[in-house]
């Protein structure tokens, strides 16, 4: 398997390409710029080339369109007249002469020559080995700069240590540093990084990444640290979830279990000529109470394990909730006044539409309806009101029973759960609620009870 290099080698052998790089660069364009100046040969640029083995000026084109010229000069001889000893005479000018006269004394040629003077053009002072000819070269200050260099080499010739051997060491030494800070600001948080990761495809929920570093890495472990406390929640509501479905499955068995054990005993007992003639249509209605049960129990565990299913979807379309309330208060209402009660309705004229699942939304109503027709022991009426608020439409079912128990409110809406002895159930399977929470919260909206003015208020909140 071939190695792949780490981001940290990249990042060194990157700064070691663009130091050389910058320097090749560097050095390419004073290259480049001699050539454009000295018309592709940079000797030209020189004094000291412009001048033949005979001591005559050549090539002196490049110095011209520069702004200079060549003054070629002749020193005064002290035995003819001491007055021109230490002066020198322009015999002959190349180019234009733009400063000076026509003679240097020798502190007016230290001047001149000097790169700390202060006229506008530089002289450089020449005499071939091979002639007797004196040349002097004027530049334009602002075209050649002259200063003053130091040769490392001579440096150690006079006992001082020669330190240009030091620059390779040095350089690497600052090579080594920067490798060091680059791995504790990189590498290291890296390593803490992966070793997080590590640990979280391990299994490991519950890792956290826990370093100070820079702006970029931070936004790294806050993304991851955010990802696995997420993870750890699904793991924990996953985990919830399971365990409540086991619960579900026992307490299903477990009231399923009932039923078929009286539908068996009584079969057989049937089967053995036991039941007396005068009781064999009271057996055989307890078998199909008892079967309408199971039957039930099973229905509302197949609809609350299809619900909760996440990739169950509605069948959404427009629904007056208007009508459709009206419609199941009809349905029920006989039985509701057969049982002495009261419905009262405040369903207004107008429509308030929603996209809900017909059958779905119906089957929450009727569950509403039905436990406030059953538990409701001690009062008289049961109410039904709609509404619209805010964008939502609520839906109120509510009776003048007594109270629900209060712990049992914290907990109505889970799966087999049943009230307590003044509101106890009568064959309810106590998935009731249970469903209706999943197909509301399914629809986007919520159910909660409310003890509210004496009386139990179940409200569904749909967005319209």
């Amino acid at each position: 398997m071939k190695l792949k290099k780490s981001i940290f080698t990249k990042l060194i052998g990157c700064f070691i390409l663009y130091g050389l790089i910058l320097l090749f660069t560097f050095g390419a364009c004073l290259v480049l710029e001699a050539l454009l100046i000295g018309e592709g040969n940079p000797a030209n640029l020189y004094p000291y080339q412009m001048i033949d083995g005979n001591g005559n000026v050549t090539g002196i084109d490049i110095l011209q369109k520069m702004g200079g010229w060549v003054e070629e000069l002749e020193s005064g001889e002290s035995g003819d007249n001491p007055e021109q000893a230490g002066t020198y005479y322009v015999t002959c000018v190349y180019g234009e002469k733009k400063i000076g006269g026509r003679r240097y004394s020798t502190q007016e040629l230290l001047e001149i020559t000097s790169p700390f003077g202060e006229t506008g053009y530089i002289g450089f002072f020449m005499q071939p080995s091979d002639s007797s000819k004196k040349f002097l070269f004027f530049y334009d200050r602002t075209v050649m700069q002259v200063t003053p260099t130091v040769s490392i080499n001579s440096v150690g010739k006079y006992g001082v240590p020669d330190i240009f051997p030091l620059f390779f060491p040095v350089s690497i030494l600052e090579i080594l540093l920067i490798s060091l800070y680059l791995k504790r600001k990189i590498k290291t948080p890296l390593d803490r990084i992966m070793l997080g990761m590590e640990n979280l495809k391990s299994g490991h929920c519950g890792a956290r990444i826990d370093i100070k570093t820079e702006a970029e890495f931070e936004r790294i472990v806050d993304t991851f640290n955010l990802m696995a406390r997420q993870l750890e929640e699904e793991k924990a509501r996953r985990e919830l979830l399971v365990r409540k479905k086991n619960q579900m499955l026992l307490e299903l068995s477990h009231d399923i279990r009932t039923p078929i054990a009286t539908i068996k005993s009584y079969a057989n007992a049937l089967e053995a000529g036991l039941v007396p003639e005068e009781r064999i249509g009271s057996v055989y209605r307890t078998i199909d109470r008892k079967a309408d049960r199971v039957e039930k129990l099973s229905g509302d565990m197949f609809i609350m394990l299809k619900m909760d299913n996440p990739d169950y979807e509605l069948r959404l379309e427009t629904v007056d909730l208007c009508e459709l309330s009206r419609q199941l208060c009809v349905e029920y209402y006989d039985e509701i006044t057969e049982a002495g009660l009261e419905l009262v309705i405040d369903i207004p004229d107008t429509q308030l539409f929603a996209m809900a699942d017909v059958g779905l939304l119906s089957r929450v109503v009727s569950n509403l309806l039905s436990n406030a027709l059953r538990y409701n022991r001690t009062g008289k009426k049961i109410f039904v009101s709609l509404s619209g608020q805010e964008g939502n439409v609520l839906l109120q079912v509510s009776d003048d029973g007594e109270e629900i128990d209060a712990a049992f409110a914290g907990q109505m809406f889970n799966a087999f759960s049943r009230g307590d002895l003044s509101r106890k159930t009568d064959g309810g399977t106590g998935l009731g609620l249970a469903i209706s929470r999943i197909i509301v919260e399914k629809h986007g909206g919520s159910i909660r009870y409310d003890r509210i003015d004496g009386k139990n208020v179940f409200t569904v909140k749909l967005p319209e």
